[in-house]
């Protein structure tokens, strides 16, 4: 999402020239958490200067006009149990704001300006500074004009703001322009097909944010469908018992149309109870999809069962989950 915070920025996506270095910072990753396992990049910097998206892969990874990174966390309790955000860079806080809800935007009457929710700016000198968006309420442990070394933390993953999932929105500006930090300062080759910049990254990151066109959020069995929202299966729904519906669901990101999806469930004996193949229609940056079959006469049999998720483009599995569910 694009954030104003107590600044007006207008972005113009025109405007992702690339500014000349002035002592570009190296960045850190700026949260605690492992990209692929507790937390995923949702979204990318946009580079279609027009009405439509493309990310610095020439891929679909972004929304228009989205001006950071997404990292997001998997589910409301990954967000209670705390994820800590932390300064990518060394630098001096400019101004901080808290007392915004971790709500989800659609349960809110208005924004008031406030798009970023909780959050702090940094300066990081030569024109430098960073953003972190949606903080959780009153987690912010950083105050303005305080000097904060990389790695500090300043914060936790929220849902503060213009935000309908717990996520961190992580901006990098240069003289008020965005820089996307996967590609940096350099010309931006043809879709950097060969993934040959680390960009603005330090090492250790851009080993650790290596491109992926797809991935599952999360995903589970259920006895019922479960809601879009997030904010919504908060629990996430399980299994009801032996003569209920059983339902594999999946959040996913990246999904496109043409890409096969499968669903399966494998019983306590190793059988196949359920599977499923559809080739996807539209396809979405977030993609909810589910499938499953009524309870056979006699009931479920109790014992593990297990899910599990593909999402395959042409011949290469771009994303999948397997997950388990008990019947007692």
């Amino acid at each position: 999402m694009m954030h104003a915070f107590f600044l007006s920025f207008s972005l113009a996506l025109a405007a992702l020239q690339q500014p000349p270095a002035d002592a570009a910072p190296a960045f850190g990753f700026p949260v605690k958490c492992i990209v692929g396992q507790s937390c995923l990049i949702q979204k990318l910097v946009d580079h279609d200067p027009g009405p439509g998206r493309r990310d610095y892969r020439c891929g679909l990874l972004t929304t228009n006009g989205h001006d950071g990174i997404d990292v997001r966390l998997r589910t409301m309790a990954d967000m209670r149990m705390g994820f800590a955000v932390i300064a990518a860079a060394p630098g001096t806080v400019l101004r901080t704001r808290d007392g915004e809800p971790d709500v989800s935007v659609n349960d809110r009457a208005a924004l008031d300006g406030k798009d970023a929710g909780n959050a702090v700016v940094i300066d990081h000198g030569e024109g430098w500074q960073t953003q972190y968006s949606h903080l959780r309420q009153g987690s912010i442990a950083v105050r303005a004009g305080q000097r904060v070394a990389v790695g500090d933390r300043i914060g936790l993953i929220g849902l503060s703001g213009n935000s309908e999932f717990p996520h961190l929105h992580f901006t990098v500006r240069h003289r008020g322009e965005v820089v996307d930090p996967f590609v940096g300062t350099t010309a931006l080759p043809l879709c950097n097909v060969e993934a040959r910049l680390a960009g603005l990254w330090t090492p250790g990151a851009a080993q650790m944010l290596g491109y992926k066109p797809a991935a599952v959020i999360t995903g589970g069995l259920a006895s019922t469908v479960p809601a879009k929202a997030v904010t919504e299966r908060d629990p996430p729904p399980g299994l009801n018992g032996r003569q209920a519906p059983m339902i594999l669901w999946v959040d996913a990101i990246g999904a496109r149309a043409g890409d096969r999806q499968m669903f399966s469930i494998t019983g306590p004996n190793g059988q196949i109870v359920h599977d499923q193949q559809s080739v996807i229609a539209d396809g979405g940056l977030s993609w909810f999809a589910y499938s499953g079959k009524r309870a056979p006469a006699a009931g479920w049999p109790s014992g593990r069962f297990v899910g599990r998720y593909r999402l395959q483009r042409g011949d290469a599995v771009v994303a999948q989950i397997e997950t388990p569910g008990w019947i007692k």
